[in-house]
């Protein structure tokens, strides 16, 4: 299994190659300061060896699934080039129907994605993980509960794990920290699977404090790395972005494209890194970023 966490500024987009060559994307962020990821999953691609997924009845599509965590615009604003360049066979997310008129929704992706993926009964694709499920809380409860409801979409998210090889990786999408601690209360589905423990969490909001998850370090522990999309791992003067991950993380090493040299880090951003790239064998993964954090030493 292949994966990367695309750089894409303050927004959010990753592709996963599972064991059987069908990618999966989480997201369809861009943004105009970065490299479109579509134009990185093509120069990407030969890396992932990915294939296509063909339906029953020999219909290809480049990807086998787009799952929407949640419609915020950071999120989704790519919709148009990913369903006419790289359309995906299934859809997981919720309809944007589902959410009242006062919250906006990026109108590309209402058109080229929600409203374009309203079929049912879609063929199972067989990914070949260990293990791939998700979370979510119900949207009802959402909006019925006045903490909740106070971020309903970031609130909606929904979160994707996948295991593979024995590595557990978890995507938060932007859920917010009353969120976590729904899921960790309520779902004890969550909580079980959680309390196997994470190698690889993808921090909820891109490492803002409101969505910090200290119920979720409660079930799984430590974790050996946490990535996200804002800046080092320290503390940073003047933003909301959180310093306690690295609290919770056990670190690892990588390697950076860039001169070609090993360092070890806990928190891993796309903001300092780049692209990372993550390739998992059976009970070890090897990392790759575009560049190094200024906050990690060599190894």
């Amino acid at each position: 299994m292949k994966l990367i966490i695309f750089d894409v500024g303050n927004a959010a987009c990753s592709i996963i190659a599972s064991p059987n060559k069908y990618g999966m994307m989480i997201d369809c962020g861009c943004s105009g300061e970065k490299e479109n990821p579509v134009d990185l999953y093509y120069r990407k691609k030969k890396w992932l060896e990915l294939i296509p997924y063909m339906t029953k009845s020999g219909k290809e599509y480049e990807l086998g699934l787009l799952h929407v965590t949640h419609p915020d615009d950071d999120h989704v604003r790519n919709a148009r080039r990913i369903k006419v360049e790289i359309p995906p066979y299934l859809l997981l997310r919720r309809r944007s129907e589902e959410f009242s008129h006062s919250e906006s929704i990026n109108q590309d992706y209402k058109a080229f994605i929600d409203r374009e993926y309203r079929g049912s009964n879609g063929e199972i694709i067989p990914w070949g993980f260990d293990e791939e499920r998700t979370f979510s809380i119900p949207l009802d409860t959402i909006k019925n509960d006045e903490i909740l409801n106070k971020k309903i979409k970031n609130n909606s998210s929904i979160l994707r794990y996948v295991e593979c090889h024995g590595i557990k990786i978890l995507f938060s999408g932007d859920l917010e920290r009353a969120g976590w601690e729904w899921l960790a209360n309520n779902d004890t589905d969550f909580a079980d699977t959680m309390k196997k423990g994470l190698d690889i969490l993808i921090a909820p909001h891109h490492g803002h404090i409101s969505g910090f998850p200290k119920c979720l370090f409660d079930l799984t522990g430590n974790v050996r790395t946490i990535i996200h999309s804002k800046g080092s791992e320290g503390k940073i003067i003047g933003t909301d972005v959180s310093n306690q991950y690295s609290k919770y993380a056990d670190g690892v090493i990588y390697t950076s494209l860039n001169d070609n040299c090993m360092y070890k880090g806990k928190i891993l951003t796309t903001r300092s890194n780049g692209n990372i790239h993550i390739q998992i064998d059976k009970g070890s993964y090897r990392i790759w970023t575009d560049k190094a954090s200024s906050n990690h030493e060599r190894y």
